[in-house]
């Protein structure tokens, strides 16, 4: 199993493709391979879950200086830490704060980010189409990533 954490302000225009992932993932048959998770903007929840063992995927809008719509996945790890501060931003935490401070309270689960370029985050809008666009890249992102873990947890 895998753990899908949509992370974003669902009023927010692109801030909402966290949950908005999460939304099209309940409509899908996942079957046991993802445990689906809308965290809000809540980055407390986030590390609730960096505290268990299971291999955690967070999807949140992330200004990477990139064309609107754009997807980058990140593997989190002490080394790589910087890179993924610099441009994901939990919602008033930067992601090293809450990874560290998870690091402190025990081991830290696998985890990999999806960072996808915001058009627009401002209230009372919807997704915009660069990031609607971007659907189907970030879900077979998802797909691959639970492909590999069930690979790696079939040869262990």
């Amino acid at each position: 199993m895998i753990k899908i954490i949509g992370l974003g302000n669902a009023l927010r225009g692109d801030d909402a493709i966290g949950p908005e992932i999460i939304e099209v993932l309940e409509t899908m048959s996942t079957g046991d391979s993802l445990r689906l998770i809308d965290a809000g903007a809540d980055a407390f929840t986030v590390l609730e879950h960096l505290l268990e063992e299971i291999p955690v995927v967070l999807v949140d809008c992330a200004d990477m200086k990139l064309p609107p719509g754009s997807v980058k996945i990140f593997d989190v790890s002490e080394a790589n830490l910087a890179e993924v501060s610099g441009h994901v931003s939990l919602h008033g935490f930067g992601f090293a704060e809450i990874y560290r401070m998870a690091g402190q309270l025990g081991p830290c689960a696998p985890c990999k980010i999806i960072g996808v370029q915001p058009e627009r985050v401002t209230f009372d809008t919807e997704l915009s189409v660069p990031v609607k666009k971007a659907i189907p890249e970030i879900l077979n992102l998802i797909n691959r990533e639970a492909l590999l873990y069930e690979e790696e947890s079939t040869y262990h």
